[in-house]
C-alpha cells in the first residue's frame, strides 16, 4: 500500500487544496523549454545565496500540499529546516514560477497563487508561453509583463530578468 506521500508524488504529481485533490497538467514542449530558461535565469541570479529547483513539492498546512513548476528558496530561509524538511519544506518559497499549460483553469492559478502569498512567498510568477506574458503577484498586487519589460521587485534589488529571455528558447525553432 502507498503512503500519501507516494501517491502524491506519483506522475502526474497531484495536489491537495481546499479539500480536493487536483492533478497537475501534464506539461508539453513550451512549458518544458520555459520551465528551463526560468531555471537557468532564476540560478544565475540567486545561485549563490539560494536553491533553485523544478517540481519541488511544499507543505503549505494541514490538507494544503503545492507542487510548484519552479521554486527559489534562500538559503537564510532553507537554513531553518532539518535536511528531511529541505525535501519538502513547511512553507512556500520565496518566489513561486507556475508556467501556464492551456488546460490550466484561471481559478485554479488565481488560488495556488493566493495560497503561495499567504505562506510566505513574497513573488509569485504565472508565467504564459500561448500569450508570451508574465504575471507577477505579491503582496503589493499584480502586474503583467509582456515582451520588452523587465522582472524587478523591491523585496529582490538584483533581481532583473528581461521577459524575452524567458520565451527566448521557444523562438529557437518557432513557436
Amino acid at each position: 500500500m502507498l503512503s500519501i506521500d507516494a501517491w502524491l508524488d506519483e506522475k502526474p504529481y497531484k495536489e491537495l487544496y481546499d479539500g480536493a485533490v487536483h492533478e497537475k497538467v501534464g506539461p508539453q514542449r513550451a512549458h518544458a523549454l520555459v520551465s528551463r530558461a526560468i531555471i537557468v535565469l532564476l540560478d544565475a541570479w540567486g545561485g549563490g545565496f539560494g536553491e533553485v529547483g523544478p517540481e519541488w513539492r511544499v507543505y503549505l498546512s494541514e490538507g494544503t500540499t503545492l507542487v510548484p513548476d519552479v521554486a527559489f528558496f534562500s538559503d537564510v530561509r532553507l537554513s531553518t529546516l532539518s535536511e528531511l524538511e529541505r525535501e519538502k519544506p513547511p512553507f512556500a518559497p520565496d518566489i513561486v514560477v507556475e508556467v501556464r499549460s492551456p488546460q490550466d483553469c484561471e481559478n485554479c492559478i488565481e488560488r495556488k497563487t493566493a495560497l503561495y502569498l499567504a505562506h510566505g512567498a513574497i513573488l509569485v510568477l504565472n508565467v504564459d508561453p500561448q500569450t508570451r506574458t508574465v504575471r507577477i503577484s505579491s503582496q503589493d498586487g499584480e502586474q503583467v509583463l509582456q515582451a520588452g519589460e523587465t522582472i524587478e521587485d523591491g523585496a529582490f534589488p538584483d533581481l532583473h530578468i528581461a521577459v524575452n529571455e524567458i520565451f527566448a528558447p521557444l523562438d529557437r525553432r518557432g513557436a
